[in-house]
């Protein structure tokens, strides 16, 4: 039996973070939301069996950018990816730099986000997963 994969949800707008909580139980993760980006920091440093962290891109107190950069202080293997609706290329760009493991477009299909999500959870390959 495929093992349930534990993953940390980060958005700010509630109806987004309950939406995409369906989506990814749905997907056989075991989701642990989190609507305050500085609660969530604290659990992913607590916690040592957390698989993915899917976060928004702009939020208020700590952006994505700010959530990634406090992840990789904890841990350089932990799978980021981070969704906005309104980053800039130049933004994109340096949430690679700063080491997110993908980036998606608001909005997305359900198809998309799996896509992703799939693609994280994957053995490594050349493709990287930023849509």
């Amino acid at each position: 039996m495929e093992q349930i994969k534990r993953l940390v949800l980060i958005d700010d707008d509630p109806g987004v973070l309950r939406a995409l909580g369906l989506l990814l139980q749905t997907m056989r993760f075991q989701v642990n939301p989190f609507s305050s980006p500085a609660e969530a920091i604290a659990f992913i440093t607590q916690q040592s069996e957390i698989d993915l962290v899917v976060t928004d891109l702009r939020m208020p107190d700590i952006s994505g950018e700010g959530v990634l950069t406090e992840v990789r202080k904890h841990s350089q293997e932990l799978p980021v990816i981070v969704m906005s609706g309104h980053a800039t290329p130049h933004e994109v760009t340096e949430l690679r730099r700063l080491g997110a493991s993908g980036f998606i477009p608001k909005p997305f299909t359900p198809t998309q986000f799996y896509s992703v999500i799939n693609s994280i959870s994957q053995p490594p390959t050349t493709e990287t997963p930023f849509v």
